[in-house]
């Protein structure tokens, strides 16, 4: 037989409490849940990697002698967004049209980027970066740019006007200009190109950090150093497998040990990119492919594949 007693009105009030404080409760879980669902719905993904990142490649390692169409077909399949086009040989400047034409049917995939050398000791082949800027103007391209070799006579002041009127030109038409440092030559890493970038002081001026070309300066080790200093100031950021330190036995012992497929060298490539999300980077994060002898119908998918599974927040 179960005992059963009246509640006094204290007991019945302190009941009726806690009845409200659950009640309460719950109601304050299901609003956090709430929430959570709307977070989660509203979290950026591109191709299921949880980065606002627009993932491009390079064309060569192979797809040099591609047709557009094929080239396109093949980035697009292995999950890419874009593209970073070389324009340095009358065959590069027939081809962009091409390659503007043919992205131009894909609302999924685009021309990120075009990029130019200024070599100092050509005085007229150094200027076609007018005939670039024509042709991606008011495209939401970018313009990247590397001064060539140190030559005599050739100095911070040159490069400072030089800049200026690449800069200002590109912004007329609507193209941004990333000033990018390459190995040897006047800028060699992304702390060397940064001062020149914050002297000019606009806003469509940027820089890029190239993980392979910062691994040949000797700035692999401090990597978290280098991208937490110049986050304010990069446009772009593209990387590969590579060593942790380069090879400079031969020139092509420098490219073959900084330049791999992902998931290839001794660098930790996961590591660098938890890096870029921790600061929040924004922009585009381009693959670099030079001079890589696999497939690119192998690698290409597989280096995608890599940098997803790196990024994922399941990791």
């Amino acid at each position: 037989m179960i005992a059963m007693r009246w509640l006094s009105g204290r007991e019945l009030t302190n009941q009726a409490g806690r009845s409200s404080m659950w009640s309460s409760m719950k109601n304050v879980w299901l609003i956090i849940s709430l929430l959570a669902g709307m977070v989660a719905c509203d979290a950026p993904e591109v191709g299921g990697i949880t980065t606002s990142w627009p993932i491009s490649s390079y064309n060569f390692g192979g797809m040099q002698g591609m047709p557009v169409q094929e080239q396109v077909a093949l980035l697009r399949s292995s999950g890419y967004d874009g593209l970073i086009l070389r324009v340095a040989t009358p065959e590069n400047f027939e081809e962009l049209p091409q390659f503007l034409d043919e992205t131009d049917q894909h609302a999924d995939f685009t021309v990120h980027a075009a990029f130019v050398r200024y070599n100092f000791e050509e005085s007229l082949r150094r200027e076609r970066w007018i005939e670039v800027v024509d042709q991606i103007a008011h495209r939401n391209m970018q313009l990247w740019v590397i001064f060539g070799k140190k030559e005599a006579g050739y100095d911070d002041e040159f490069i400072e006007e030089k800049l200026r009127e690449i800069n200002d030109y590109a912004l007329a038409r609507g193209v941004e200009v990333i000033l990018y440092p390459h190995s040897s030559t006047y800028y060699e890493s992304v702390e060397e190109a940064a001062p020149m970038v914050q002297k000019i002081g606009s806003s469509n001026l940027k820089t890029a950090l190239h993980l392979y070309h910062e691994v040949r300066a000797g700035n692999g080790h401090r990597i978290h150093e280098v991208i937490r200093g110049t986050l304010g100031l990069l446009g772009a950021v593209t990387l590969a497998g590579t060593d942790s330190v380069a090879d400079y036995s031969s020139p092509l012992a420098r490219d073959t040990s900084t330049i791999k497929p992902i998931g290839l060298g001794t660098f930790d490539v996961r590591a660098f990119l938890d890096t870029l999300q921790q600061y929040d980077y924004e922009g585009v994060l381009g693959v670099m492919n030079f001079s890589i002898k696999a497939s690119p119908a192998e690698y290409l998918p597989h280096s995608r594949k890599l940098i997803k599974s790196y990024t994922s927040s399941d990791k």
